[in-house]
């Protein structure tokens, strides 16, 4: 039931996206980065929450590295002051967790996308009014085929994450 469920609300619409995109614009690879680009504008606003709520915990920070000291023999002491200072800064602690937990499923279902599209069963998933293509051709800008792993490329995008 569960996993009907997030095929349903997640896989099927972003694999519907993705052939769509596919439809519009015939290389998979460019289809690719457009979905992910459009994830990543519909995800922003719960980036951006949780950023802030990073950013609120990290200024607050001194303070709570001096009530540690202060309490570091009496945890239940300590517990009691640290919820005091974020009731009075304001900051909830836990709520930069909350939209990454959100975005988690969304980013699986996009991974389960990616590994199924070239099976040929895939296409069962297809809404009505998407345009079946019959098939996906894997090649990203007609010389690097997505459907075989590729070292340079996945060094690459490991490369690029740790840059970033």
């Amino acid at each position: 039931m569960l996993g009907s469920l997030f095929h349903a609300i997640l896989y099927q619409p972003i694999f519907n996206v993705l052939i769509a995109l596919y439809n519009l614009i015939p290389d998979f690879g460019v289809a690719l980065i457009v979905l992910t680009i459009l994830l990543r504008l519909a995800l922003f606003p719960l980036s951006q929450k949780s950023i802030k709520s990073q950013k609120e915990l990290s200024e607050i920070q001194p303070e709570i590295k001096k009530l540690q000291r202060q309490y570091k023999d009496d945890k239940q002491k300590q517990a009691q002051a640290l919820m005091e200072l974020y009731k009075e800064k304001k900051v909830n602690p836990m709520s930069g967790c909350l939209p990454l937990l959100i975005q988690l499923p969304i980013l699986i279902a996009l991974y389960q996308v990616c590994l199924n599209v070239f099976k040929p069963d895939a296409f069962s998933a297809l809404y009505s009014f998407v345009h079946n293509p019959g098939h996906v051709n894997p090649m990203f800008f007609g010389f690097i085929d997505l459907a075989k792993r590729n070292i340079p490329l996945a060094i690459l995008a490991g490369l690029a994450q740790f840059w970033q």
